[in-house]
Parts: structure tokens; C-alpha cells; sequence
């Protein structure tokens, strides 16, 4: 507002200096205070946004890390799914498997289907553990493998102890001419073993040259803790000693059962598991596996010759050592093979499968015959339990596989209907006939392991029993 009297000019200047005094007032903060605050603003709004960057930093970290989380739970289950298939799958082959070897009837047998056959019975040779018999029948003895299995609950395996024993086994003579002849332990001349433990045996005769005297060659299984190996001995009857001659080892011999010499030098062996380990075996037998194997010896060499076999226990050749018998305790069937002409490979080539309905052992041939005597057991769970000690007694189960001579071949005809396109096969006939010879509750014998065959009298031996059961045939087998 214009003062009274006052000129344009002074107006005009106050009007200039009032303009400049509220410039002034406005301006209270200097430049460089200015300055100052927009760069403490700057710094400000950069904190901020260095802080927000962090806060990202660890957002992003905690939601990888809630991510992972999340996933792992996906990973695990997908785990467990996989798993659990496959325990399902093992299950169910252990089931299927167990019903067959273990839970699947064998073939029904009773005592009274065999008081026929069987006639008076009787107790001898009391030595422990009589696991295989070998018959000469020149000497007319029987060759007796005795061994006190005492050790096998505390072994790592089932064939062999797992350290030395405080006593070794040793092999019998037993006189088949007498009816309660007293078995004689035979002693080993030229033999260092400190850790004997025969099982399985194979006799071989043959003439020497030189002399042409006969001798008795026996081949003999021996499950040293140390490892396993074969035994060969020369039989003097004079002396009743046995020469040793020489002791084969290999890498091959993993689980020796039995043996089945061809010759002086060479013979054949059975593996009947893949696992030395008495565990590893059961899992072996449960889950079904065919791992078993039959070496060959050409007297210097030894190889495979029979691969990934139903467990082979016993093994025989025919008298006139142009086949081959193997028994598989799993498959209950006794194998035949024939003999080639390589010696040294010894090649086989499978003739036929004859089922016997239990669990073989080890077989028996009679020389003259060529029948084979089988020892067998019905159920594998309780044989198990049996030879382990935990079942004090088991049935025992003899069955002979007559060979038919040509004029008693069985013919055999097919069940399959006759088709236009598709005519009936025609069958070869049965060479071989199966014949239930000896059965009993265990009470007299448990868990028989061998049967042999001599004169009308059949010689059962177990290697859980400590002695021999000696039967007389009623009727002429």
C-alpha cells in the first residue's frame, strides 16, 4: 500500500527493497547448505535403496531356500516310492519262491507205504556224523566220512568250521560182511593235515601197471577252516591205512559238497552255492537263485564245466563212467549227463531231468546195476532247522531211480490233443524208474544225508546223527 506523499520514485525503490528483503528471507540456507542437504538426501535414498537390495537378497534366499524345502520332500517320497516297489517285488518273489521249494507239498510218502520194502532195521557203526558212504565191493567194506559238526552253530559257514577244531573227523572202514561189524578209524599215512574234515568221497579201482596190482583210489572232500580241498589217498586192506597222495586246491572249490572221480586222476566236484557265507547261502536258497556249479579236474587244471545250477549235492558216474548224475536239492531232481570224450575239458552234454519229489542229497550207485540211490529230505525249512540244532529230529527219505533195461522202457504218450496242423508229438520212452524204497519219522536215523546199496542191505548215514542205520530188504530190489 502507497505511503501518503509519497513520490512514484521512493515508492518504486521500496517497493524493490522489499521485493529483495523477502528474496532473502527465503532464502535463510546458503548454497552449500543446499549443496549439503541434497547430498545427505542422495546418500539417504541410496542407503535405502542398498538396504532394500539386501532385504531382496535375503527374500530370494529364504524363498530358494523354502523352494528346496518344498522339493525335497518331493525327492524323498519319490525315494520311498522307489523303494518300497521294490521291496514289494521282493517280497512277492520270496513269497512265490518260498511257496514253491519250501511250503509245496512233496510227493506224499508214509511209512506204511514202504514196511514192505524196508525190513529189519538196526543201529551200528556209532561214529559221529557219517556223512557219505562209499562202497568196495572187491573188499567188501564200506568207506565211512565222519566228522562231529558240533561247530556249525558258531561257523561262519555250513561246510566248514570258521577256525580249528579241537578234534578232527576221520574215515571209517566198516566190514559188510558182518551184520554188527565194528567200523575201524583208518590211519593216514605220509597226511600233515592238523585240520581234517572229510566230507564227501569218491573210490576209484584200477590196476597198476608196473605191479598189476589193484588199488583202491579215494578221493576225499576236506572243509579245512583254512579253506577247502580234495584229498587223494591210496587204501592198503592189510594195513587199514590210506597213503595220501597228493592234496588238489583251487579257487574254484568254493562250496564243496561231493565228489565223483573218472579216473586215478581226474574227477568231478560239486558247488552247491555261489556264497561261502552261511547267510549269504540262505538268501542264496530263499530267493531262488542258481548259482551252484560242477568243476572239473583233468589232473592238473580244474574249470567249470556246469554253471548257475539249482544246487547240486550229490554227484555220481555209472559204472561204466559214461554218465554223469547230479542231484539238485532245490529243483528235487537228479540231472544225467553224458560223458564226452575230452579229457581235457570234460565237457558234458545233458541227457535227461528225472524228478524225485523231495530235496536230494548225495546219491549212491550200484555198480552192478547201475541203479541210483537217492537220500532225500520233504522240507527245506525244517532240514535248515534241523541242521543248524534248533529241530531234534527229521524224516528220512530213501528213493532208488531203477535204470530200465530197453525191454522195460516205459512208453510215454503226450496229453496234447491231436490237430490237423499240430499233430501229437510222439514222446521218447522212460529209461529211468523212481521207486520209494525206505522212509521213517527220524526216529531211528534223522535227516539222512547218503544211502548206499550192497548185497540186499541198505546203509543210510546222516551227518547230524552219530551212527549208521543198516536195514535187510524183504523183497529183491
Amino acid at each position: 500500500m502507497a505511503l501518503k506523499d509519497e513520490t512514484p520514485q521512493a515508492a518504486a525503490l521500496r517497493n524493490r527493497k522489499t521485493t529483495v528483503e523477502e528474496v532473502e528471507d527465503d532464502s535463510d540456507v546458503s548454497p552449500s547448505a543446499t549443496t549439503t542437504a541434497t547430498s545427505i538426501s542422495s546418500s539417504s535414498t541410496a542407503g535405502k535403496k542398498g538396504k532394500e537390495t539386501e532385504d531382496d537378497k535375503k527374500k530370494k534366499a529364504a524363498i530358494a531356500a523354502r523352494t528346496l524345502q518344498q522339493q525335497q520332500p518331493k525327492k524323498s517320497s519319490q525315494v520311498k516310492n522307489l523303494l518300497l516297489s521294490l521291496l514289494i517285488a521282493t517280497l512277492g518273489m520270496l513269497i512265490k519262491s518260498g511257496y514253491d521249494k519250501f511250503l509245496y507239498p512233496s510227493r506224499d510218502i508214509t511209512i506204511e507205504q514202504t514196511v514192505g520194502l524196508q525190513g529189519n532195521c538196526y543201529k551200528t557203526a556209532y561214529i559221529p556224523g557219517p556223512s557219505d558212504i562209499e562202497i568196495s565191493g572187491p573188499d567188501q567194506v564200506a568207506f565211512v566220512s565222519s566228522d562231529d559238526r558240533s561247530w556249525v552253530k558258531d561257523s561262519s559257514f555250513f561246510h566248514r568250521p570258521s577256525k580249528k577244531t579241537a578234534e578232527n573227523g576221520g574215515i571209517y572202514t566198516l566190514p559188510l560182511n558182518q551184520k554188527n561189524g565194528s567200523p575201524k578209524e583208518v590211519i593216514l599215512n605220509n597226511f600233515a593235515g592238523e585240520d581234517f574234515h572229510p566230507a564227501g568221497m569218491s573210490i576209484f579201482r584200477f590196476q597198476e601197471p608196473t605191479t598189476r596190482a589193484w588199488v583202491n583210489r579215494l578221493f576225499v572232500i576236506n572243509n579245512s577252516h583254512k579253506g577247502d580241498a580234495v584229498e587223494v589217498f591210496d587204501y592198503s586192506s592189510k594195513a587199514n591205512t590210506l597213503t595220501h597222495v597228493k592234496t588238489v586246491n583251487s579257487d574254484l572249490f568254493i562250496t564243496p559238497k561231493d565228489i565223483a572221480a573218472v579216473d586215478k586222476d581226474r574227477f568231478y566236484l560239486t558247488n552247491y552255492h555261489a556264497m561261502s557265507n552261511k547267510y549269504g547261502r540262505v538268501a542264496e536258497d530263499v530267493a531262488g537263485f542258481m548259482l551252484g556249479s560242477v568243476v572239473y579236474y583233468n589232473g592238473k587244471d580244474t574249470r567249470k564245466v556246469l554253471e548257475s545250477m539249482p544246487n547240486p549235492y550229490g554227484i555220481a558216474t555209472s559204472p561204466d563212467a559214461t554218465q554223469l548224475y547230479v542231484s539238485s536239492f532245490m529243483e528235487k531232481i537228479v540231472q544225467i549227463y553224458n560223458l564226452t570224450e575230452d579229457v581235457t575239458q570234460g565237457e558234458l552234454v545233458h541227457d535227461v531231468d528225472i524228478w524225485v519229489g523231495n530235496h536230494v542229497d548225495t546219491l549212491s550207485v550200484d555198480k552192478h546195476t547201475g541203479d541210483i540211490y537217492v537220500a532225500s529230505h520233504p522240507s527245506y525249512s525244517t532240514y535248515l532247522r534241523h541242521k543248524l540244532g534248533y529241530q531234534p529230529q527229521l524224516p528220512s527219505h530213501v528213493v532208488k531211480i531203477e535204470k530200465l533195461s530197453p525191454e522195460n522202457y516205459i512208453k510215454q504218450e503226450s496229453t496234447q490233443p491231436d490237430l490237423y496242423f499240430f499233430p501229437r508229438p510222439e514222446l521218447p520212452p522212460l529209461k529211468w524208474e523212481v521207486k520209494d524204497l525206505f522212509y521213517s519219522n527220524g526216529e531211528d536215523i534223522s535227516a539222512s544225508t547218503v544211502a548206499a546199496y550192497w548185497n540186499n542191505d541198505l546203509i543210510l548215514g546222516s551227518s547230524i546223527s552219530h551212527h549208521l542205520l543198516r536195514c535187510t530188504l524183504r523183497l529183491e530190489q
